[in-house]
């Protein structure tokens, strides 16, 4: 039978491992396929890492700090998975006044969700209104205001079948203009 470690970081070291040194390792095109790997002192002192790292909290995975960078005690730290699933290369940021942000983190400053801030930033708002809780209108394209205050249909004079809106043909059922010609038909 064989020796089997009983540490409790032993398994997350040899996972760590292979990851990046073992090519039949399902996982190890994200890792040393795209040349991460371990530094010196971990990839063969499993008492290194133990003491570098230090004690897992329940619940804590290994996570890199740097996404393209290698398994270092200056790198490594214990996170969360949803703290590890922030830290994804498919991660998308914003660039807000040359400052890059995660729309998550944003949206979570706001209570809006990551769409919005997103939306936002393409419109190419300031960091105060990406996170303002404040709803803003585009109006931009909508003649006379656009449907949000009913001026463009305010502005037609005639009806679809061309019958002039007048004071003696119009008359208005439940909010809307209506014509008495199309009505009478």
């Amino acid at each position: 039978m064989p020796f089997k470690n009983p540490h409790p970081l032993y398994s997350c070291w040899k996972s760590m491992k292979s990851r990046c040194n073992n090519p039949n390792n399902p996982h190890y095109h994200n890792y040393g396929g795209r040349g991460i790997s371990v530094c010196d002192e971990w990839i063969s002192d499993f008492h290194q890492f133990i003491s570098d790292m230090g004690d897992r909290p329940n619940n804590y995975t290994l996570d890199r700090k740097d996404n393209d960078g290698n398994y270092t005690p200056d790198n490594c730290r214990w996170a969360t998975r949803s703290e590890q699933q922030l830290n994804r290369r498919m991660s998308r940021f914003v660039t807000i006044d040359g400052v890059e942000y995660r729309p998550f983190d944003l949206a979570k400053i706001a209570g809006v969700k990551t769409d919005t801030i997103i939306a936002r930033v393409e419109k190419g708002l300031s960091y105060n209104q990406v996170i303002s809780t404040e709803k803003f209108y585009d109006t931009t394209g909508l003649a006379l205001g656009g449907k949000a205050n009913g001026a463009k249909n305010k502005a037609k004079t005639h009806c679809p079948r061309g019958h002039e809106y007048s004071k003696e043909n119009t008359y208005i059922y439940k909010g809307n203009r209506t014509c008495r010609a199309c009505r009478r038909k």
